[in-house]
């Protein structure tokens, strides 16, 4: 089986973002937990594509799909959720605590989210794009968990 084009994988992360929204996180997620057995997600499933192992060919276990769906991408956020949090420095205060709403029109700690929001999406871009770089079509999520997708559509032909 070939690799899945770079456009393909493109569309497949898209299409993951959209089933994502559309059933407010919660039948995508559910529907994934169903699927990853087979080295799928929703969206991969759709368009034909599957998660193989890139040591072994063989297809991706559930372990290694929650590893590379969910792990891998909470390690790649988890910065810049901790610094949001350190812009917060008002929610380690007694005072926070005993009025709340005093402290939500805070700018710094507004802003502080907001950038970290801005570069915590501007990394889960670099990674949706990465496979346009140096013709391997891998995401900086495959390159971690060591996985290939592969265009199972073009196998079937």
């Amino acid at each position: 089986m070939p690799k899945a084009s770079p456009q393909h994988r493109l569309a497949g992360y898209a299409l993951d973002l959209a089933l994502m929204l559309s059933t407010c996180f919660i039948g995508w997620f559910i529907w994934s937990l169903v699927v990853w057995s087979q080295g799928l997600t929703p969206a991969k499933q759709i368009l034909k594509m599957q998660v193989v192992s890139s040591i072994t060919g063989k297809t991706a276990s559930w372990g290694h799909m929650a590893i590379r769906q969910f792990l891998i991408p909470l390690a790649l956020s988890l910065p810049f959720t901790v610094l949001a949090l350190l812009f917060e420095p008002y929610l380690f205060t007694a005072d926070y605590w005993a009025d709340p709403s005093y402290y939500e029109t805070s700018i710094f700690g507004t802003a502080g989210s907001i950038l970290m929001n801005i570069l915590g999406t501007a990394v889960g871009l670099l990674d949706a794009f990465w496979i346009f770089k140096g013709g391997q079509n891998r995401r900086i999520t495959d390159l971690w968990a060591k996985t290939d997708v592969m265009n199972i559509a073009a196998g079937l032909k």
